[in-house]
């Protein structure tokens, strides 16, 4: 596949850095007051970086901000650190009840928002209440009450034990109850390291240092994000003019000088989201009705066959490079992951004699398998604005098309695809340091919820497990349910099961950084390059 250019960008580059101002310890301008015998700048203080489009969800946990680990504008009760351990943030600590019902957090004192006002546990509990009530990003209809006890402790006490409430804990940012209403992302007001100084939709989003901030004073004090393709965030790197940028698999091989390759392990999953139900239906996406249903892929043949003929391998070495893992469950390698559901894969005998089994035949010889006069044929969405599901998705269908599925791939921006995906395939990606993505994406009782369970995909069995996992009191009796749910030896949700989303990839996020940027012990990477790097932003420092 050929790789785009990265020339024509330079032009678009320089438009975007005319918003901003200053020069930093390691920009030409201060190279040049070395050169004139001046002093330079003892501490670089100022990053710029362009990881991707990272403004979705614009500062607002209503609308999905805090969901993928980004910890730079706002404090959660819980945090997780480096070694995956879940500690205390806003919380000093936390305690469950022996019924696991209800939930006990004594907040710290020292806690400010960018403003000066104090975070108080009033806060807390409008900003629970506020998401259970609104109900698409956070599901939190199990939670009966929030309560303020004891001055500056809030309890929270269940309707059932729920083995993934700490997961969210760690991922809902408080909101100021004085100051949040529909306008809030105009004027986002947290408790994190940063604050919003300036957003330019579209271009770049500008963090200065909260001054009120409670934790470790980070070293950089502002942070430039440009919002800048990938093609085009390369094409900064090689202009000088960013620290660190995102780069795809396609890209990693470029060598900009000054800067390195740095590769983190992910879990990061890539598949194929496939209808699971026949044409005709209606459904809901984000609030909005949808048509849904797809007639081939609900074949359950053609998932299989897909799941078991394509070579994972040779996907991993055209889409990526090399640079990730297999993956056949959205958990792969994690505590919860059923390895019973690793099977052989790229069996072009085994996908062609599934099909065949399900009534599949290629009767006119054109390569392509038909069923009642109907071909094996459907459409594959994916983002246009991202290499690798674009990559990925291209070789997919180059795969698929040799046991005679015929895969349509299309790019479009992710609000066209949120439309249509329920009567088309979806470049799909998850995986989170928690098993919940394994209730929402498969669980009949999530359907038309957000973009939860796209597939449409109900399975009464499975159902059961996965209620089971999400109720159990300890962690160790939820990972086997959530195991049953991927395959009980009969049925179950992944690719030797019901195959709603055939799970492909897991990819390395790659990064071209500074030589000098040292950005600390990072932990295995969640779903999103765009803020997996973050978490321990406090810590980084830069080498003179």
């Amino acid at each position: 596949m050929k790789k785009k250019h990265v020339l024509p960008y330079i032009a678009m580059i320089l438009s975007v850095f005319m918003l901003l101002a200053g020069c930093t310890a390691d920009s030409p301008a201060a190279e040049s007051a070395r050169q004139d015998g001046q002093k330079p700048t003892a501490l670089k203080e100022e990053l710029v970086l362009a990881v991707g489009k990272m403004d979705g969800g614009q500062f607002d946990p209503k609308k999905g901000w805090g969901m993928t680990q980004i910890r730079l504008t706002h404090s959660s009760l819980l945090m997780i650190d480096s070694d995956l351990n879940f500690i205390g943030d806003l919380a000093k600590s936390y305690k469950i009840s022996e019924d696991s019902l209800t939930w006990t957090f004594p907040l710290r004192d020292d806690v400010k928002f960018s403003n000066g006002e104090k975070v108080t546990a009033e806060d807390v509990k409008f900003t629970y209440e506020m998401l259970k009530q609104d109900g698409i990003k956070f599901d939190l209809s199990f939670v009966k009450s929030i309560d303020v006890v004891d001055g500056n402790t809030v309890a929270i006490r269940l309707n059932e034990p729920r083995s993934t409430f700490v997961s969210q804990l760690t991922e809902i940012g408080i909101v100021p109850k004085a100051h949040y209403d529909d306008n809030y992302s105009k004027n986002p007001i947290g408790s994190g390291p940063y604050k919003v100084a300036q957003y330019n939709d579209g271009q770049q989003v500008i963090l200065e240092y909260n001054p009120y901030w409670y934790g470790h004073k980070p070293q950089f004090k502002k942070l430039t994000f440009l919002l800048l393709a990938e093609d085009a965030s390369l094409a900064a790197a090689k202009a000088g003019e960013a620290d660190i940028v995102y780069v795809p698999p396609t890209f990693a091989d470029q060598k900009v000088q000054g800067m390195t390759l740095r590769t983190y392990e992910s879990i990061d999953s890539r598949g194929i989201m496939l209808p699971t139900l026949p044409s005709g239906g209606k459904g809901m996406t984000n609030g909005k009705e949808v048509n849904t249903g797809n007639d081939v892929t609900s074949d359950l043949a053609i998932r299989k066959a897909l799941a078991i003929g394509l070579d994972r391998q040779k996907l991993l070495d055209v889409a990526l490079n090399g640079h990730g893992q297999k993956a056949f469950c959205l958990c792969d390698n994690m505590p919860w992951f059923n390895e019973k559901t690793v099977v052989k894969d790229g069996d072009l005998q085994a996908a062609k004699k599934l099909l065949a089994d399900g009534g599949w035949a290629d009767t006119n010889k054109d390569g392509i398998v038909e069923k009642n006069g109907r071909k094996a044929e459907f459409d594959m969405y994916f983002s246009s604005s991202d290499q690798l599901r674009s990559d990925l998705s291209l070789a997919v269908a180059d795969q698929a098309a040799q046991f005679g599925i015929k895969i349509n791939t299309i790019g479009a921006t992710w609000d066209e695809i949120y439309m249509k995906g329920k009567t088309a395939a979806v470049a799909w990606g998850g995986g989170r340091h928690h098993p919940h993505q394994l209730y929402s994406m498969n669980s009949s009782q999530r359907m038309n919820k957000g973009i939860d369970n796209m597939a449409g995909y109900q399975n009464p069995k499975v159902d059961e497990y996965l209620n089971k996992a999400l109720t159990a009191s300890t962690q160790e009796e939820a990972n086997k349910y959530w195991k049953l749910a991927q395959w009980d030896g009969e049925t179950g949700f992944s690719g030797i099961g019901d195959a709603p989303i055939v799970w492909l990839l897991r990819v390395d996020h790659l990064y071209l950084a500074n030589e000098k940027l040292d950005l600390g012990k990072q932990p295995v990477h969640t779903h999103g390059h765009e803020w997996a790097l973050f978490g321990n932003v406090t810590e980084w420092t830069w080498k003179n």
